[in-house]
Parts: structure tokens; C-alpha cells; sequence
């Protein structure tokens, strides 16, 4: 007997939920409240992100650029509307103009904390020419997304994705996942799992950065 789509997406739909449980929940789920504080940005702890603690109501002004044609064979970036941890609303459409690493993190994804102070380490260093936004997914609530961007010292700007439609958007199936959009607005790669600083960097190199070719 053949199986109906809708057999088909409902099987898909299971296999991905149980990527995601293994990858992030359960016994190896790691609470925020647990976690030491972890020294980065040259042994400074704890800094604190300011789209939590300060606030920052106007968005950053993103650069006019003459834009070069689209890459052909790249997916452009969907369009979906969230807000920031300091509840600024904002848009994927954003994006385009800069190249941009997007990092779908939880506080009980036991590999999201690993990842994070090494994801700000790569953030101070480019900065100027990236841009970096942590995408908190379904978390078991605010206040552990909030004690762990600081315990980890991440001060890149933070979105609350608390119903996964913008990782769902993104096709993201575990955590973390990590997206690479170039500054046109397209998906230049998608990294599910872990990173180093070094491969971060790398596939920013690779992918999205001036000159890179995508």
C-alpha cells in the first residue's frame, strides 16, 4: 500500500521532532541558571548584551550599497517578522545590503552554550562587516535565554522565535543551526550542528564575505 502525502509529512514531521529532542532536550539539556559564566571579548565575563539590558528603540540605519545581481541557484531569504529581546519589531527583509550569520540557539541546548562565546569572538572581530543575529527558538522561557546571553557574553542583537516560525522558515530541522545569508538577501549555506570560531570564520570566508563569490 502506497502512503498518502499527508502520511508522508506527518512522518517527516516526527523524524524532525525527534532530531530536535536528541539534539537539545531530555537529560542533556543544560539550564541557564547552571551554567558558569564563561570569560570572552579578552577575559571580560559576563557582558552584558544591550538590546536586554539598555534597550536600543531605533534599529541600526543599514548601508545604501550597489548591490550586485543575485546568484543564480541560491534561495532568496524569507520573508518573516519577529522582535528583538528588547521588543523592537523587525523583519528578515532587513538583511539584505549586509552579509548576515543567523544562529538558532536555545539556554537548554546543551551545544548552543558551548558554541556562543565563540560566536561573539568572531562577531568583535567583523562586525564592521557582518552582521550577526541569535535567533532564540522555543525556549523554555525568557528569563533562561536572558541569564544565558549574558553568562555567555553574546552582544549581538537577539530575536525571540518563542512559536519556531523563523526557524521553520529557514528549514531548520535540530539545533543549533547557523544560516549565511549574503548581502543580497540569499542563502548562501546552512550548518547544522556545533561550531568552532575557526570554522565560523572559515565558512564566512567561504560563503558571504566581500569577495567570496556568492
Amino acid at each position: 500500500m502506497t502512503p498518502s502525502p499527508q502520511m508522508l509529512r506527518l512522518g517527516l514531521a516526527a523524524i524532525a521532532l525527534c532530531l530536535i529532542a536528541s539534539a537539545c532536550g531530555g537529560s542533556d539539556g543544560v539550564d541557564a541558571a547552571l551554567v558558569d559564566p564563561i570569560e570572552t571579548n579578552d577575559g571580560n565575563v559576563l557582558v552584558k548584551p544591550p538590546d536586554v539590558l539598555e534597550g536600543n528603540p531605533e534599529p541600526s540605519p543599514q548601508p545604501v550599497l550597489d548591490l550586485p545581481d543575485p546568484v543564480e541557484g541560491l534561495d532568496d531569504t524569507p520573508l518573516v517578522v519577529y522582535e528583538y529581546f528588547d521588543g523592537t519589531a523587525g523583519s528578515t527583509a532587513e538583511f539584505r545590503g549586509r552579509p548576515t550569520v543567523l544562529n538558532f540557539w536555545a539556554s537548554n541546548c546543551a551545544a548552543c552554550v558551548a558554541e556562543m562565546p565563540e560566536f561573539e569572538e568572531i562577531y568583535q572581530a567583523l562586525k564592521d562587516d557582518v552582521d550577526f543575529i541569535g535567533v532564540n527558538t522555543a525556549d523554555i522561557s525568557r528569563d533562561s535565554a536572558v541569564a544565558l546571553a549574558e553568562q555567555t557574553g553574546v552582544t549581538y542583537p537577539l530575536v525571540d522565535d518563542a512559536d519556531s516560525s523563523m526557524f521553520g522558515a529557514f528549514r531548520g530541522f535540530a539545533m543549533p543551526t547557523t544560516v549565511f545569508l549574503n548581502p543580497q538577501g540569499q542563502i548562501a549555506g546552512v550548518w547544522t550542528g556545533s561550531l568552532t570560531g575557526e570554522k565560523l570564520q572559515e565558512l564566512i570566508v567561504e560563503s558571504i564575505s566581500p569577495g567570496s563569490g556568492s
